[in-house]
């Protein structure tokens, strides 16, 4: 083949020189079709080709000569997955770890192929035992990093990129490039709270790789950790840069709402509509940024269309099926009916029937809060995430009195009030009750991945929000002083016949329980949520095992 390649001519194109090791391979195998390395050599050129299928059936005749051949199946397996072929594909990598249990490439594939499927932790096993089989394979430290930062483990995931930076040469060319290393770890950083750390690593992948940087969505994420720091000038500069990217691209709507936001923030309100308008151009289905443009619009007096733009948001959460987010834009829409006037006449106004047989919740709100950055790039990842955009809808440091109100006003009939005031007060009350658990219970279905801590069960129908601390004992509704459990886990759980160790993370039973058939999740280890901010509190977890005498032989 050396020889074969020198007598080539120097000014042949790539493709040219391809044809040319395409003919020579089968040269080879027409003198003799028993030799695997000929079919092997030829499947590689059509791979360059393209010729995917034609690879799979060349690497399908080197199996047949050669069956125990790992390195066939595992070549096949990624010819199989260039055509999506993903169930193939993983059987073809199992194959090749069933005949050579330590063949780290193997496990390194089988992990990317894991996370472009979106399992994660199948990602993170076999990338980690990739490592354990090649201490020095940098592919594999990234791979891990990014199933560790989908799991919700940025230190982690940190760690991982870190180590595969100093393993990776400068001339590497491979499943990654620098662009991506740097961008993907500045990303772990900033959900770590560390925007200058992430910032510092956004402009270290710009100046590596500025070719590949467009593909990387670097300067939406640098954006938003400026955005972060209230540097919402330098957001709108990068947003603008990761715009000029791609024209009317789907994601692209995420960067004209991002940059919207930054304008509305320096409140121009104008240019954060002109930015919104075109994101409604291009993903005209979802529903936030009707909301966004509502708010702009009502700061800039236009009453009518802000009521237009959250009657389509609203719309849009009810055939989503989010009834809290619907229910929230029912409010704003009738907070913006109550004029000055009607704060003069509160307390003697009646209510007019129409509005006495309505079930739309009247709620006052800040209309100039923050609307956050957001930080995945697929737009239909992050229509749930943004809550807390608007503004905070209750002080819950007064729920104290408005829990002195609740006996009264169920007394006489919640929803027959007498006056403006009292509806407000009576809407108060059924604020605080819905922003309690559907949030909280939402919240942590998208943190634990819609799976129960402990049993893993993903009926979303039997999960339920379980707090830690009793809501009774702190009103914190905050997702770390929660946990997604099964219906009977939970109710074991505030029986507190089940406590989690809050140094170990692990399930342990009261002794009345270890006979029976929830005996296998003893000593289970909790699983984890995805997002860091949301690990359950130690300290939260030691005052319920303090609540449970029995827990006492585990300390």
């Amino acid at each position: 083949m050396e020889d074969y390649n020198q007598a080539l001519p120097n000014d042949l194109s790539h493709e040219n020189r391809l044809q040319c090791d395409f003919t020579y391979w089968t040269r080879e195998i027409r003198v003799n079709r028993n030799d695997a390395n000929a079919y092997k050599e030829r499947a590689s050129v059509r791979n360059l080709l393209r010729d995917y299928q034609g690879a799979i059936e060349d690497y399908t005749q080197a199996i047949c000569i050669n069956p125990n051949d790992d390195s066939a199946y595992c070549m096949r397996g990624q010819e199989r997955r260039n055509l999506r072929n993903y169930k193939g594909a993983i059987e073809d990598y199992n194959k090749a770890i069933e005949l050579d249990p330590n063949y780290a490439s193997a496990y390194y594939l089988r992990a990317e192929l894991h996370y472009q499927q979106s399992n994660y932790q199948g990602a993170f096993e076999d990338a980690d035992r990739s490592i354990q089989l090649d201490p020095d394979y940098p592919s594999a430290y990234y791979q891990r990093g990014q199933a560790r930062s989908e799991l919700g483990d940025y230190e982690g995931a940190i760690k991982d990129y870190e180590q595969a930076i100093q393993l990776t040469p400068s001339n590497f060319c491979g499943y990654y490039n620098w662009a991506e290393l740097y961008s993907d770890l500045g990303y772990a950083r900033a959900n770590l709270g560390d925007y200058q750390g992430a910032i510092k690593d956004y402009n270290t992948a710009i100046q590596k790789d500025p070719s590949r940087i467009r593909y990387c969505s670097t300067y939406n994420n640098r954006g938003n950790a400026r955005y972060n720091l209230g540097d919402y000038e330098g957001a709108i500069e990068d947003y603008s840069k990761e715009i000029s990217f791609y024209k009317n691209d789907y994601n692209n709507a995420v960067d004209y709402i991002n940059r919207g936001n930054a304008y509305n923030e320096l409140r121009n309100y104008q240019r954060a509509i002109e930015d919104y308008n075109h994101a409604i151009k291009i993903a005209d289905k979802y529903p936030d940024v009707y909301e966004y443009r509502g708010l702009a619009r009502y700061q800039l007096g236009d009453k009518l269309g802000a009521i237009e733009d959250l009657e389509k948001a609203a719309a849009l959460y009810q055939q989503g099926g989010w009834v809290e987010y619907y229910q929230q834009s029912l409010n704003l829409i009738q907070s913006f009916n109550v004029t000055d006037k009607d704060a003069i006449l509160e307390d003697i106004q009646e209510i007019p029937e129409t509005v006495n047989d309505s079930s739309t919740e009247v709620e006052t709100t800040n209309k100039s809060a923050a609307n956050p950055p957001i930080l995945n790039n697929r737009v239909e990842d992050t229509n749930k995430q943004n809550i807390q955009r608007i503004s905070e809808k209750i002080d819950h440091n007064q729920l104290a009195e408005i829990n002195e109100l609740t006996a009264v006003i169920e007394a006489d009939g919640f929803f027959n009030p007498k006056s403006i005031k009292q509806a407000r007060e009576r809407i108060t009350i059924s604020i605080a009750r819905r922003q309690g658990q559907p949030q909280f219970r939402q919240s942590l279905l998208e943190a634990y991945n819609y799976r129960c801590a402990i049993t893993g069960c993903d009926a979303q129908e039997a999960l339920e929000a379980a707090h830690i601390i009793p809501y009774t004992e702190t009103e914190n509704n905050h997702p770390s002083n929660g946990l997604l459990l099964r219906a009977d886990i939970h109710t074991l759980f505030d029986l507190n016949l089940i406590a989690i160790n809050p140094e170990t993370m692990q399930v342990h039973l009261a002794p009345s329980l270890r006979r029976t058939s929830y005996s296998e999740i003893d000593s289970k280890y909790l699983q984890l949520p995805k997002f860091s901010s949301y690990l359950p509190k130690k300290e939260a977890l030691k005052w319920r095992c303090n609540q449970c005498e029995w827990f006492a032989e585990y300390k």
